[in-house]
């Protein structure tokens, strides 16, 4: 009897992937096909399902596993050096720099102990696989690791990118005021596109029968009212940021460009109070009724959040919100 097929589940090892394919979904029908097919053949030699098969598959995926370990050590080393630039430069106080450095050092613990669990993972499976799993188990399970280590590895490797750009960001003012622009060019977009969404509810004829709004003009008032809340939030986490770029020690022949960068801000930050007055101005009572609560709650949800803003879990409670809405 072969060493992964002792006990349970249908024997697999020496039948053809098609015939071990109806096997596993006999035992279970719930688990799908293509699935299943895709697992099995990753363990399967000539179109039969064999103990060389499993082997070789094993010793891939311990290979893979190893990876992602070298990936995390080189981005750790980038996490590093980058908080030595921001010490070097004098800036690692300024609120900018400090909450960027903090959410690095936060994705890279994590990143370090889920690739800490990757080996044990692999042993459980081997260990299954010893204690009688049979082969579309140890399949599974290989499978299972392999996809983990590869999105960790990802992972790491974007960690180590982002770390080495910021970087690049704390020695170069253009590419700190090229990334601040490009945020500003984000918010006059993202408010050109709620304006054009204020512009179809003031010509909605009151049935929902515009041809420039869903069936339900409350819910594309209240997702509209929804974002402009959050974007009014972003700039003023820009504007926090601009504070910062004026405080770093080497802006010398730099004001004029920031400047600039502060009255576009300035602007942004009164057009988000004039498209908030706007939407106001453009509800009935029925919408109100329906959907004030929710904006209520984001508006009490928002009030928790200072610049630097983590924008993870504001881009997340905006969704939740937009969901509770149906406009997600």
């Amino acid at each position: 009897m072969s060493q992964e097929e002792g006990s349970g589940g249908p024997r697999l090892i020496g039948r053809p992937v098609e015939e071990a394919v109806e096997a596993v979904l006999a035992e279970d029908d719930s688990r799908d096909r293509g699935t299943v097919r895709a697992t099995l053949d990753t363990v399967t030699e000539d179109g039969v399902v064999s103990e060389a098969a499993i082997e070789e598959e094993l010793e891939e995926v311990s290979k893979v596993v190893s990876t992602p370990e070298t990936r995390i050590e080189l981005a750790a080393m980038e996490v590093k050096e980058a908080k030595g630039t921001a010490e070097a430069e004098g800036v690692s106080d300024l609120d900018t720099v400090r909450t960027r450095i903090g959410t690095y050092e936060s994705r890279l613990e994590a990143a370090e102990e889920a690739i800490g669990a990757l080996g044990p993972d692999l042993r459980e499976v081997i260990d299954r696989r010893g204690a009688g799993a049979n082969a579309y188990e140890v399949a599974a399970g290989l499978r299972e690791v392999r996809a983990e280590a590869d999105e960790l590895h990802r992972t790491a490797d974007e960690l180590g990118v982002d770390a080495e750009e910021f970087g690049r960001w704390l020695t170069d003012p253009g590419t700190r005021y090229e990334e601040l622009e490009a945020e500003i060019e984000a918010v006059e977009r993202s408010l050109a596109a709620l304006s054009g969404t204020a512009d179809d509810l003031d010509a909605d004829d009151g049935e929902g029968a515009s041809s420039s709004l869903p069936a339900d003009p409350g819910v594309v008032w209240a997702d509209a009212s929804l974002r402009t809340r959050v974007t009014a939030l972003l700039v003023t986490d820009i504007e926090a940021e601009l504070d910062d770029l004026r405080a770093w020690p080497d802006r010398e022949g730099s004001d004029d460009r920031l400047d600039e960068l502060g009255t576009r801000l300035g602007e942004l930050d009164g057009e988000c109070r004039d498209l908030e007055e706007r939407l106001d101005g453009l509800t009935r009572p029925s919408w109100t009724d329906r959907f004030g609560d929710r904006l209520d709650e984001l508006e009490d949800a928002l009030d928790r959040f200072a610049p630097p803003v983590s924008w993870g879990e504001v881009e997340a409670e905006l969704e939740r919100h937009r969901e509770a809405l149906g406009a997600a």
